[in-house]
């Protein structure tokens, strides 16, 4: 499944990974002979899946079905998350010949921001807002559900690096936001949305301007983000921002 991207190397990757397994909350794992296996519940498959990041030792076919019987025991879909440094490296074939399917393939971009482009922006008002607020205001945006928001609000609260988060607003609703967390000069864009009936008219746009501005000017050097394959029309919008592809993941599910 994986494709080569030549200029990002494996270990620049998997540091990458672990800046934004660190902004997206990975606190509830279980350590498994190299893997972190995620069980926190909701929309984000990947705090939710087995991540193999390093060095495995134990039998593999074994591994894959205590893996399998954990998410099942829990209640969970059992899922992998596939990535180019995945280990073992026979993994992923592994788990395609047991009927483990693939899907959902999504590309990991970054970008130089000394270097960053400025395209030209729609005249679109973003506010800075700080993130236990951000939660709030952007949970219907978000279909995040309200038995859901304290804990995200709680999580917003205690979280130990810089962060900020960015809305557009019209007639007291939030149409679009977008959220940057920072560690070690490094810049994550999460949560990226726009209202169905007004994208197409730049909110996008202003809101990664914003969030990219701010990242910049808090003394990040380098910006990430994750997007789809599948949508075409993100891609090209952070491509016009100097985003280019690093490598790429994707899932492998059981049972349908």
């Amino acid at each position: 499944m994986n494709k080569s991207y030549d200029t990002f190397s494996l270990a620049e990757a998997r540091r990458l990974e672990e800046y934004a397994l660190n902004a997206s909350g990975a606190s509830q794992s279980l350590i498994y002979d190299g893997w972190l296996i995620g069980y926190r519940r909701g929309s984000t498959k990947r705090l939710r899946c087995v991540n193999p990041y390093y060095a495995s030792s134990l039998p593999l076919p074994e591994k894959i079905e205590r893996c399998a019987q954990f998410y099942r025991d829990a209640g969970l879909p059992p899922l992998f998350r596939l990535l180019p440094f995945s280990q073992p490296p026979e993994l992923d074939g592994t788990l395609d010949r047991c009927g483990w399917a693939a899907f959902e393939r999504t590309l990991v971009l970054h970008m130089d921001l000394k270097s960053m482009p400025m395209p030209a922006l729609p005249a679109v008002r973003v506010e800075i807002v700080p993130v236990p607020q951000w939660v709030e205001v952007t949970a219907e945006l978000l279909d995040l559900a309200d038995e859901n928001r304290p804990g995200a609000v709680d999580r917003a609260r205690t979280y130990p690096l810089p962060q900020a988060g960015a809305i557009v607003s019209r007639d007291g609703k939030v149409v679009a936001c977008g959220l940057v967390k920072m560690e070690a000069e490094v810049a994550g864009l999460f949560a990226l949305a726009t209202a169905p009936m007004l994208r197409g008219h730049g909110m996008g746009r202003a809101i990664v301007a914003a969030l990219l501005t701010e990242a910049r000017e808090a003394g990040a050097r380098r910006a990430y983000l994750q997007v789809s394959e599948s949508n075409v029309p993100a891609v090209a919008l952070y491509a016009h921002f100097g985003f280019t592809t690093a490598y790429d993941y994707w899932y492998r599910g059981l049972d349908a």
